[in-house]
Protein backbone atom coordinates (compact mmCIF):
# COMPACT_ATOMS: atom_id res chain seq x y z
CA UNK A 1 0.00 0.00 0.00
CA UNK A 2 2.79 2.35 0.60
CA UNK A 3 4.41 1.68 -3.13
CA UNK A 4 1.95 3.95 -4.87
CA UNK A 5 2.14 6.89 -2.50
CA UNK A 6 5.96 6.91 -2.59
CA UNK A 7 5.97 6.55 -6.47
CA UNK A 8 3.40 9.76 -6.15
CA UNK A 9 5.71 11.54 -4.04
CA UNK A 10 9.30 10.89 -6.48
CA UNK A 11 7.03 11.88 -9.00
CA UNK A 12 6.01 14.97 -7.08
CA UNK A 13 9.65 15.91 -6.67
CA UNK A 14 10.51 15.26 -10.21
CA UNK A 15 7.81 17.72 -11.69
CA UNK A 16 8.98 20.14 -9.22
CA UNK A 17 12.83 19.85 -10.33
CA UNK A 18 12.00 20.18 -13.64
CA UNK A 19 9.78 23.21 -13.21
CA UNK A 20 12.76 24.86 -11.61
CA UNK A 21 15.06 24.23 -14.21
CA UNK A 22 12.77 25.28 -16.97
CA UNK A 23 12.31 28.72 -15.33
CA UNK A 24 16.11 29.40 -14.86
CA UNK A 25 16.80 28.04 -17.89
CA UNK A 26 14.33 30.38 -19.64
CA UNK A 27 15.79 33.48 -17.53
CA UNK A 28 18.56 33.25 -20.23
CA UNK A 29 16.03 34.56 -22.91
CA UNK A 30 15.01 37.67 -21.27
CA UNK A 31 17.99 39.62 -22.88
CA UNK A 32 16.87 38.55 -26.22
CA UNK A 33 13.03 38.74 -25.20
CA UNK A 34 13.45 42.40 -24.39
CA UNK A 35 15.74 43.26 -27.78
CA UNK A 36 14.24 41.44 -30.45
CA UNK A 37 11.85 43.12 -32.46
CA UNK A 38 9.77 39.89 -33.26
CA UNK A 39 9.43 36.92 -30.96
CA UNK A 40 9.38 33.48 -33.01
CA UNK A 41 7.16 31.68 -30.18
CA UNK A 42 8.12 28.55 -31.79
CA UNK A 43 11.49 28.30 -31.34
CA UNK A 44 11.37 30.22 -27.88
CA UNK A 45 8.91 26.90 -27.18
CA UNK A 46 11.20 24.31 -28.92
CA UNK A 47 14.84 25.84 -27.59
CA UNK A 48 13.92 26.33 -24.03
CA UNK A 49 11.01 23.78 -23.18
CA UNK A 50 11.65 20.61 -25.33
CA UNK A 51 15.48 21.30 -25.22
CA UNK A 52 15.57 22.68 -22.16
CA UNK A 53 13.36 19.48 -21.02
CA UNK A 54 15.83 16.95 -22.83
CA UNK A 55 18.85 19.15 -21.25
CA UNK A 56 16.87 18.28 -17.46
CA UNK A 57 16.59 14.83 -17.99
CA UNK A 58 20.31 14.27 -19.05
CA UNK A 59 21.14 16.00 -15.63
CA UNK A 60 18.57 13.88 -13.73
CA UNK A 61 19.92 11.20 -14.84
CA UNK A 62 23.44 11.79 -13.99
CA UNK A 63 22.73 13.28 -10.86
CA UNK A 64 19.79 10.76 -9.60
CA UNK A 65 20.84 7.36 -11.28
CA UNK A 66 24.61 7.44 -12.89
CA UNK A 67 26.24 8.30 -10.05
CA UNK A 68 24.11 6.59 -7.14
CA UNK A 69 24.12 3.24 -9.34
CA UNK A 70 28.21 3.13 -9.88
CA UNK A 71 29.16 5.25 -7.39
CA UNK A 72 32.96 7.02 -7.03
CA UNK A 73 35.07 5.09 -5.09
CA UNK A 74 38.28 3.36 -5.27
CA UNK A 75 38.54 2.02 -9.24
CA UNK A 76 35.03 3.04 -9.79
CA UNK A 77 36.01 6.67 -10.68
CA UNK A 78 37.32 5.51 -13.76
CA UNK A 79 33.80 3.84 -14.79
CA UNK A 80 32.15 6.77 -13.75
CA UNK A 81 34.11 9.04 -15.80
CA UNK A 82 34.02 6.39 -19.68
CA UNK A 83 30.16 6.48 -18.97
CA UNK A 84 29.73 9.91 -18.76
CA UNK A 85 31.93 10.57 -22.06
CA UNK A 86 29.54 8.03 -23.94
CA UNK A 87 26.79 9.39 -22.38
CA UNK A 88 28.54 12.99 -23.47
CA UNK A 89 28.48 11.38 -27.13
CA UNK A 90 25.59 9.89 -27.09
CA UNK A 91 23.37 12.42 -25.83
CA UNK A 92 25.21 15.23 -28.43
CA UNK A 93 24.51 12.83 -31.53
CA UNK A 94 20.57 12.31 -30.10
CA UNK A 95 20.08 16.22 -30.01
CA UNK A 96 21.73 16.31 -33.15
CA UNK A 97 18.78 13.99 -34.29
CA UNK A 98 16.17 16.19 -33.04
CA UNK A 99 17.70 19.42 -34.31
CA UNK A 100 17.24 17.78 -37.81
CA UNK A 101 13.63 16.55 -37.49
CA UNK A 102 13.06 20.11 -36.57
CA UNK A 103 14.16 21.53 -39.70
CA UNK A 104 12.90 18.68 -41.40
CA UNK A 105 9.30 19.72 -40.57
CA UNK A 106 10.01 23.44 -40.70
CA UNK A 107 10.95 23.23 -44.08
CA UNK A 108 8.49 21.23 -44.89
CA UNK A 109 5.73 23.36 -43.68
CA UNK A 110 3.54 25.23 -46.86
CA UNK A 111 4.80 28.56 -45.38
CA UNK A 112 8.04 27.31 -44.25
CA UNK A 113 11.02 29.69 -45.45
CA UNK A 114 12.61 28.43 -49.34
CA UNK A 115 15.00 30.99 -49.90
CA UNK A 116 18.57 31.92 -48.80
CA UNK A 117 19.73 30.33 -45.53
CA UNK A 118 17.13 27.82 -45.00
CA UNK A 119 18.42 26.39 -48.43
CA UNK A 120 21.44 25.68 -47.33
CA UNK A 121 20.46 24.14 -43.77
CA UNK A 122 17.68 22.13 -46.32
CA UNK A 123 21.08 20.91 -48.77
CA UNK A 124 23.05 19.66 -44.94
CA UNK A 125 19.54 17.67 -44.39
CA UNK A 126 19.06 16.46 -47.31
CA UNK A 127 22.66 14.64 -46.99
CA UNK A 128 21.22 12.87 -43.98
CA UNK A 129 23.59 12.26 -40.94
CA UNK A 130 26.64 13.53 -42.65
CA UNK A 131 29.97 13.75 -40.88
CA UNK A 132 29.73 17.37 -41.62
CA UNK A 133 26.17 18.46 -40.34
CA UNK A 134 27.24 16.16 -37.34
CA UNK A 135 30.48 18.03 -36.70
CA UNK A 136 29.16 21.41 -37.24
CA UNK A 137 25.62 20.07 -34.07
CA UNK A 138 27.99 18.74 -32.16
CA UNK A 139 30.82 21.63 -32.24
CA UNK A 140 27.79 23.93 -30.96
CA UNK A 141 26.49 21.23 -28.04
CA UNK A 142 29.10 19.21 -26.77
CA UNK A 143 30.51 21.85 -24.05
CA UNK A 144 26.62 22.64 -22.85
CA UNK A 145 26.53 18.76 -22.55
CA UNK A 146 29.40 18.26 -20.61
CA UNK A 147 28.82 21.16 -18.49
CA UNK A 148 25.30 19.54 -17.65
CA UNK A 149 26.92 16.08 -16.34
CA UNK A 150 29.54 18.41 -14.64
CA UNK A 151 26.35 20.24 -12.73
CA UNK A 152 24.62 16.76 -12.47
CA UNK A 153 27.88 15.17 -10.94
CA UNK A 154 28.39 18.50 -8.80
CA UNK A 155 24.49 18.21 -7.96
CA UNK A 156 25.02 14.71 -6.40
CA UNK A 157 27.92 15.28 -4.54
CA UNK A 158 26.47 18.26 -2.68
CA UNK A 159 23.09 16.60 -1.76
CA UNK A 160 25.38 13.76 -0.40
CA UNK A 161 27.08 16.35 1.72
CA UNK A 162 23.96 17.74 2.87
CA UNK A 163 22.31 14.68 3.92
CA UNK A 164 25.83 13.64 6.02
CA UNK A 165 25.99 16.88 7.53
CA UNK A 166 22.14 16.91 8.35
CA UNK A 167 22.69 13.09 9.84
CA UNK A 168 26.03 14.16 11.55
CA UNK A 169 24.05 17.09 13.21
CA UNK A 170 21.06 14.80 14.10
CA UNK A 171 23.39 12.33 15.72
CA UNK A 172 25.50 15.31 17.79
CA UNK A 173 21.51 16.95 18.95
CA UNK A 174 20.77 13.22 20.34
CA UNK A 175 23.70 13.43 22.32
CA UNK A 176 23.92 16.34 22.97
CA UNK A 177 20.23 15.35 24.63
CA UNK A 178 21.71 12.19 26.29
CA UNK A 179 24.41 14.02 28.38
CA UNK A 180 21.95 17.06 29.07
CA UNK A 181 19.34 14.29 30.35
CA UNK A 182 22.27 12.40 32.14
CA UNK A 183 23.47 15.08 34.54
CA UNK A 184 20.47 16.18 35.36
CA UNK A 185 19.58 12.88 36.57
CA UNK A 186 22.99 13.77 38.63
CA UNK A 187 21.28 17.08 39.86
CA UNK A 188 18.25 15.47 41.34
CA UNK A 189 19.45 12.27 43.48
CA UNK A 190 22.48 14.40 44.72
CA UNK A 191 19.58 17.57 46.03
CA UNK A 192 17.95 14.62 46.68
CA UNK A 193 20.39 12.79 49.51
CA UNK A 194 21.49 16.00 50.67
CA UNK A 195 17.79 17.04 51.56
CA UNK A 196 17.32 13.75 53.21
CA UNK A 197 20.12 14.13 55.43
CA UNK A 198 18.51 17.55 56.34
CA UNK A 199 15.06 15.80 57.53
CA UNK A 200 17.01 12.95 59.11
CA UNK A 201 18.67 15.15 61.16
CA UNK A 202 15.93 16.99 62.17
CA UNK A 203 13.75 13.92 62.99
CA UNK A 204 16.80 13.26 65.10
CA UNK A 205 16.01 16.50 67.42
CA UNK A 206 12.63 15.35 67.45
CA UNK A 207 11.34 18.50 65.89
CA UNK A 208 8.40 16.90 64.26
CA UNK A 209 6.69 20.45 63.04
CA UNK A 210 9.98 21.67 61.82
CA UNK A 211 9.96 17.84 59.91
CA UNK A 212 6.50 18.09 58.65
CA UNK A 213 7.25 21.13 57.01
CA UNK A 214 10.17 19.95 55.80
CA UNK A 215 9.09 17.17 54.06
CA UNK A 216 6.64 19.28 52.36
CA UNK A 217 8.83 21.45 51.25
CA UNK A 218 11.01 18.58 49.52
CA UNK A 219 7.76 17.91 47.95
CA UNK A 220 7.26 20.26 46.22
CA UNK A 221 11.17 20.58 44.95
CA UNK A 222 10.67 16.95 44.03
CA UNK A 223 7.58 17.64 42.11
CA UNK A 224 8.98 20.45 40.23
CA UNK A 225 12.16 18.55 39.75
CA UNK A 226 10.00 15.69 37.88
CA UNK A 227 6.96 17.04 36.67
CA UNK A 228 7.93 20.45 35.26
CA UNK A 229 7.80 20.07 31.55
CA UNK A 230 10.10 21.69 29.13
CA UNK A 231 9.28 23.63 25.75
CA UNK A 232 11.25 22.54 22.83
CA UNK A 233 14.43 24.80 23.38
CA UNK A 234 14.66 22.91 26.98
CA UNK A 235 13.58 25.62 28.92
CA UNK A 236 11.27 26.61 32.11
CA UNK A 237 9.39 29.51 33.07
CA UNK A 238 11.47 31.48 34.91
CA UNK A 239 9.34 32.37 37.81
CA UNK A 240 9.13 28.99 38.78
CA UNK A 241 12.45 28.05 39.10
CA UNK A 242 12.64 31.52 41.46
CA UNK A 243 10.09 29.67 43.45
CA UNK A 244 12.05 26.11 43.38
CA UNK A 245 14.92 28.54 44.74
CA UNK A 246 12.53 29.54 47.47
CA UNK A 247 11.64 26.47 48.09
CA UNK A 248 15.09 25.51 49.15
CA UNK A 249 16.09 28.57 50.72
CA UNK A 250 13.10 27.92 53.16
CA UNK A 251 14.52 24.15 53.36
CA UNK A 252 17.64 25.70 54.36
CA UNK A 253 15.44 27.49 57.03
CA UNK A 254 13.96 25.33 58.69
CA UNK A 255 16.92 22.33 59.16
CA UNK A 256 18.74 24.84 61.13
CA UNK A 257 18.28 25.48 64.98
CA UNK A 258 19.09 28.83 64.80
CA UNK A 259 18.45 31.98 62.56
CA UNK A 260 20.05 31.52 58.99
CA UNK A 261 21.11 34.39 56.78
CA UNK A 262 20.37 34.03 52.66
CA UNK A 263 19.67 37.57 50.83
CA UNK A 264 17.52 36.72 47.51
CA UNK A 265 17.14 39.49 45.64
CA UNK A 266 15.31 39.78 42.49
CA UNK A 267 15.40 43.08 40.24
CA UNK A 268 13.90 43.32 36.67
CA UNK A 269 11.11 42.08 35.07
CA UNK A 270 10.77 38.08 34.90
CA UNK A 271 7.19 37.59 33.72
CA UNK A 272 7.07 35.75 30.47
CA UNK A 273 10.99 34.97 30.43
CA UNK A 274 12.20 31.60 30.17
CA UNK A 275 15.26 29.53 31.86
CA UNK A 276 17.12 26.56 31.60
CA UNK A 277 15.84 24.42 34.58
CA UNK A 278 17.97 23.63 37.63
CA UNK A 279 21.50 25.49 36.39
CA UNK A 280 21.09 27.97 39.03
CA UNK A 281 20.12 25.65 41.76
CA UNK A 282 23.74 23.47 41.70
CA UNK A 283 24.87 27.22 42.20
CA UNK A 284 23.03 28.08 45.46
CA UNK A 285 23.27 25.02 46.99
CA UNK A 286 26.95 25.04 46.59
CA UNK A 287 27.16 28.38 48.65
CA UNK A 288 24.89 26.72 51.72
CA UNK A 289 27.08 24.35 51.71
CA UNK A 290 30.34 25.52 52.14
CA UNK A 291 29.26 29.36 53.51
CA UNK A 292 28.49 30.86 56.75
CA UNK A 293 24.57 30.86 56.68
CA UNK A 294 24.51 31.78 60.99
CA UNK A 295 26.96 34.89 60.80
CA UNK A 296 24.55 38.44 60.28
CA UNK A 297 27.41 40.08 59.46
CA UNK A 298 28.59 37.15 56.58
CA UNK A 299 25.67 36.16 54.96
CA UNK A 300 25.16 34.02 51.61
CA UNK A 301 24.09 36.64 48.93
CA UNK A 302 21.86 36.00 45.87
CA UNK A 303 20.72 38.41 43.13
CA UNK A 304 19.31 38.02 40.12
CA UNK A 305 18.58 40.62 37.60
CA UNK A 306 16.45 40.36 34.48
CA UNK A 307 17.13 43.45 32.03
CA UNK A 308 16.11 42.80 28.87
CA UNK A 309 16.48 39.27 27.50
CA UNK A 310 19.84 38.97 29.28
CA UNK A 311 19.85 37.27 33.06
CA UNK A 312 22.87 38.34 35.37
CA UNK A 313 23.43 36.18 38.37
CA UNK A 314 25.65 36.39 40.92
CA UNK A 315 25.93 34.30 44.26
CA UNK A 316 28.32 35.28 46.60
CA UNK A 317 29.67 33.38 50.22
CA UNK A 318 32.02 33.45 52.70
CA UNK A 319 33.88 30.39 52.95
CA UNK A 320 33.30 28.20 55.95
CA UNK A 321 36.85 27.07 57.36
CA UNK A 322 35.46 25.12 60.24
CA UNK A 323 33.74 22.63 57.33
CA UNK A 324 34.51 19.21 57.44
CA UNK A 325 33.24 18.30 54.43
CA UNK A 326 36.22 20.07 52.11
CA UNK A 327 34.64 18.63 48.81
CA UNK A 328 33.07 20.83 46.38
CA UNK A 329 30.40 17.75 45.15
CA UNK A 330 29.71 17.98 41.52
CA UNK A 331 27.30 21.42 41.71
CA UNK A 332 30.21 23.87 40.02
CA UNK A 333 31.49 21.09 37.21
CA UNK A 334 27.51 19.88 36.31
CA UNK A 335 26.60 23.61 35.64
CA UNK A 336 29.73 24.13 33.79
CA UNK A 337 29.37 21.00 31.82
CA UNK A 338 26.16 21.93 30.86
CA UNK A 339 26.61 25.79 29.86
CA UNK A 340 29.43 24.00 27.69
CA UNK A 341 26.74 21.57 25.92
CA UNK A 342 23.77 24.54 25.67
CA UNK A 343 25.99 27.58 24.92
CA UNK A 344 29.86 26.53 24.31
CA UNK A 345 31.89 29.02 25.49
CA UNK A 346 29.59 32.02 25.03
CA UNK A 347 28.10 32.24 28.32
CA UNK A 348 31.14 30.91 30.51
CA UNK A 349 30.77 30.26 34.32
CA UNK A 350 33.38 32.53 36.31
CA UNK A 351 34.24 32.02 39.58
CA UNK A 352 36.32 34.40 42.69
CA UNK A 353 37.59 33.08 45.54
CA UNK A 354 39.86 35.26 47.13
CA UNK A 355 40.23 32.69 50.72
CA UNK A 356 37.89 34.23 52.38
CA UNK A 357 34.62 34.90 49.75
CA UNK A 358 33.51 33.10 46.98
CA UNK A 359 31.76 34.53 44.04
CA UNK A 360 30.69 32.64 41.40
CA UNK A 361 28.93 34.94 38.60
CA UNK A 362 27.11 33.88 35.71
CA UNK A 363 25.01 35.77 32.45
CA UNK A 364 22.38 33.48 30.86
CA UNK A 365 20.15 34.97 27.33
CA UNK A 366 16.41 34.53 28.27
Amino acid sequence: MSHPVFTKKRLLVFLLHWLAWIVLFSLTYLPTYFTSVKIVWSFVAYKYLLVGTLDFLLFYFVAFYLLPQIGTKNRRWILFVVACVLLAIGYTYFKYLVEQLRLTVLLARPNGPSIGSRMMELADITSKRSFTFFKSNADRTIVGTIAIITLGFAYRLLLAWYMQEKVRQELENKKLQAELSFLKMQVNPHFLFNALNNIYSLAVMEKSAKTGNSIMKLSELMRYVLYEKEDEANKVSLDKEIRHINSFIDLEKLRHVHDIYINFSIEGDTAGKRIVPLLLFPLIENACKHGILTDADKPVEISLNATGSMLSFTCENYINTYQKDKNGGIGLVNVQKRLELLYGSQYPLTTQNDGQKFIVSLQLPL
